[in-house]
């Protein structure tokens, strides 16, 4: 009976001692586990939908991508849920999914379909998704001329639940064009009860050599479309070759760059190099001086 009692107790001790062992075992995994974060954005263009999640660990020091991560992507509404497909992450944390608009995404009553991006968790990261709704939505850009002057005209259109194509009202479409390192506004419109819009095209925007110039239309940010954009070209921009040979001028976009831009740099590295000059001469001074001085122990 004795006995009995003593392996109990044994029993009971090492029970105890490995809930502890456990314990702050799941204590220090759990201080060790990082739940990245994730930014889900969505941009309609062109009938292509194109989808990006950024995954990164935010830290006291700063932002850090997770580079190599595995985002699965998702479209769901109201009674089922569609897999996308799958993206890595870049050096940058973004996993970019882009896929033609196809009939059969699933939607809710509102037409509007959720969009998923998910992290199933990997050795010390934790998993993470993020969500975005958006109806589905088309812009379609064309061109006019009246008398001496040039439109743009857009026309944006969303498609319900039963694939009927309706107008798009009293939303706002800023128009740009592409530039060197970002996009030009040209000009907004306000869509009227049709669904369209018109914008008066500048007559100094450069083209390319033949003077061919995109034009990109654009829903941003809308609660109910999320960003949608649609693009076509037109040759009405200034040929580049021939603005630049007839009419040099300097501009952050030309191979010239512009007189105040040189008069800045020629100033900074003028004081750069003056505080540089300026040291080596207190240095000489400072050598000169040491030799001069007089010993004090003669």
């Amino acid at each position: 009976m004795q006995t009995q009692n003593k392996i109990r107790i044994i029993f009971i001790f090492l029970l105890c001692c490995y809930n502890l062992v456990t314990s702050a075992q799941i204590k220090k995994d759990s201080a060790t586990a990082i739940t990245p974060t994730i930014t889900f954005t969505y941009l309609n263009s062109n009938d292509t939908i194109i989808l990006n999640a950024n995954i990164f660990d935010k830290k006291e020091k700063g932002v850090f991508a997770i580079k190599n991560a595995v985002i699965e992507f998702f479209a769901s509404g109201d009674k089922k849920t569609r897999n996308l497909g799958q993206a890595k992450a870049d050096e940058e944390g973004n996993a970019v999914l882009k896929l033609p608009v196809a009939k059969g995404l699933p939607q809710d009553k509102d037409g509007k379909t959720t969009y998923t991006a998910k992290f199933n968790g990997k050795d010390k990261y934790r998993p993470a998704l993020e969500t975005f709704t958006a109806k589905f939505a088309r812009i379609t850009v064309n061109f006019s001329k009246e008398d001496s002057l040039r439109f743009i005209l857009v026309t944006a259109t969303q498609v319900d639940r039963k694939d009927a194509i309706k107008p798009i009202q009293k939303e706002k479409i800023i128009v740009y064009v592409p530039r060197l390192f970002n996009l030009l506004k040209i000009g907004e419109t306000d869509l009227d009860v049709a669904g369209k819009g018109k914008v008066e095209y500048p007559g100094n925007l450069v083209g390319d050599s033949l003077g061919n110039i995109i034009v990109i239309a654009r829903i941003e940010d809308n609660d109910v479309f999320g960003n949608v954009q649609g693009q076509s070209s037109i040759s009405w921009g200034i040929p580049k070759q021939y603005y630049l040979a007839e009419k040099p001028t300097r501009e952050l976009w030309t191979p010239i760059a512009p007189i105040w831009m040189i008069v800045t740099l020629i100033i900074m590295l003028t004081g750069v190099w003056a505080h540089y000059i300026y040291a080596v001469i207190q240095l000489i001074k400072i050598k000169q001086i040491s030799k001069k001085k007089p010993d004090s122990s003669s």
